[in-house]
């Protein structure tokens, strides 16, 4: 199927996350406010905008750790976050509209298989993408 499994630390995407400029990060948030509705407390002044801005800064250090490695899928997990101050939520939808595959935990089974499904029905109506449900208790 030409696909490969390889391993990665998170320090080796931290040090990718750590290297995104500020201006860049500015320039993504723009995007994130012009194509979502950004709740009060993520807005500029808002209490939590130091978080949307390292989501942000997230997605651009993953965003050239795949560009870089030729990747097409990866995973996540939460049982190490080395440096990251956020697991990869808002960079993990963007990135599946993107085309990537993504398996949360380390299911790399379920990142082939969404890579493969998105190269599938590339062109028509609808989409594929993966979800990860939780149960909460409000």
């Amino acid at each position: 199927f030409g696909y490969a499994v390889n391993g990665y630390g998170v320090g080796d995407l931290v040090a990718k996350v750590d290297a995104v400029s500020e201006t860049a990060v500015s320039d993504l948030i723009a995007v994130y406010e012009e194509s979502y509705n950004v709740v009060p407390e993520l807005q500029a002044g808002g209490s939590r905008r130091q978080s949307l801005r390292d989501a942000a800064r997230i997605e651009l250090g993953m965003r050239a750790f795949l560009a870089e490695g030729g990747f097409k899928g990866y995973t996540d997990t939460f049982e190490d976050l080395h440096g990251l101050k956020q697991l990869p939520g808002v960079a993990s939808q963007r990135l599946m509209a993107d085309g990537y595959g993504f398996g949360a935990e380390g299911d790399w089974k379920t990142a082939a298989l969404l890579r493969a499904m998105k190269v599938m029905s590339a062109g028509l109506e609808g989409g594929t993408s993966f979800m990860e449900d939780y149960t909460y208790h409000f």
